[in-house]
């Protein structure tokens, strides 16, 4: 049997747009107010792109840092890897746009599609294309334009989403200047795509006049079956890493950004203190796959990652798909 190589984090990236929608600005849009959104899901501010950018345009941006921390050129580049629900547009992909504006003229580039998972998912992705030798550098992108796919009558779903992109940079761990790639998990359940989902747009319901006045274009969600999911599934992937490294390995935990409550709750079952968890959520809300890497590249900057300790980041979302990625930093 042919030796994995060792894969290793390079470079770190995060874009949020300039523009903010707090949740007082939401009260002249929505029944809504700061203190139910806040009392309910920890959020207060949230960014949204502007009129003249694109999920690509984001991307570009938070791609550009992560190479520059990888001290890597484009040209380098063997893959672009962009998890995304909202991209450009349904095909071609996004990463391949991405690649073209990045200038990574060597890279071939594929798009994934797991919503709040996606970053987590295409990490496992790279990380494999590495361990077996096919591929050497690869830039892993979560980015989204939620706000463009938000009902803003639905205060149910327009309170919670945001958009923006992070990136990671993928090498050979000899290579690499930081965090080992250790595993991960890709897990669903079938049977629960319409509890969060876009149902327009597909082949299922696809753009019609009828499906427009249906307001399916717009994303739909079951809050209290995803709230209950996500709290279950959270406190498992933990609980899963604790069982394997103990308590004492665990130097942070970066969850999908889903809503403060769930993690607070999550936690609260494993009986893990608050103060291991690395939270945004209040100033970006839900940034669906962007939600991840921002938040990792961000602990990186206040100094939260730990030399030789664990980061374990859980992800849950539409599918229902959920899942984990673990690095030794």
């Amino acid at each position: 049997m042919a030796t994995l190589i060792p894969v290793g984090v390079a470079g770190l990236g995060r874009y949020v747009p300039e523009k903010k929608l707090t949740n007082r600005d939401l009260e002249q849009i929505v029944d809504t107010s700061d203190e139910w959104i806040v009392q309910r899901t920890g959020i207060r501010e949230r960014r949204i792109a502007g009129a003249d950018q694109v999920t690509s345009t984001l991307a570009l941006a938070a791609a550009k840092q992560a190479l520059a921390d990888a001290n890597l050129d484009p040209m380098d580049l063997d893959l672009v890897i962009c998890a995304t629900v909202t991209g450009d547009q349904p095909f071609p992909a996004t990463a391949c746009r991405l690649g073209y504006d990045l200038g990574a003229k060597k890279a071939g580039g594929f798009d994934v599609a797991a919503a709040c998972s996606g970053f987590v998912f295409a990490s496992q992705v790279a990380a494999a294309m590495i361990q077996s030798g096919q591929h050497r550098n690869i830039l892993v992108v979560g980015a989204e334009i939620l706000s463009r796919i938000l009902d803003y009558t639905d205060r149910n779903t327009c309170v919670l989403f945001g958009d923006g992109a992070g990136a990671a940079v993928y090498r050979p761990l000899s290579e690499a200047k930081r965090g080992e790639f250790l595993g991960g998990s890709i897990c669903m359940e079938g049977g629960a795509e319409g509890v969060l989902a876009q149902p327009g747009g597909g082949s299922r319901h696809p753009a019609s006049n009828s499906s427009v006045e249906q307001r399916l274009h717009f994303m739909k969600m079951g809050g209290t079956k995803v709230f209950r999911f996500a709290v279950r599934v959270f406190a498992e992937l933990v609980n899963n890493v604790l069982e394997k490294y103990g308590r004492d390995q665990i130097g942070v935990i970066i969850p999908h950004q889903v809503n403060q409550r769930i993690i607070e709750s999550a936690m609260e079952q494993v009986g893990l203190p608050m103060d291991l968890v690395f939270s945004n959520i209040e100033r970006y809300g839900n940034t669906s796959a962007a939600s991840v890497p921002i938040a990792l590249r961000e602990a990186f900057e206040a100094g939260r990652l730990q030399p030789g300790k664990l980061v374990v980041m859980p992800a849950f979302g539409a599918g229902m798909a959920w899942g984990h990625l673990l690095l030794r930093w």
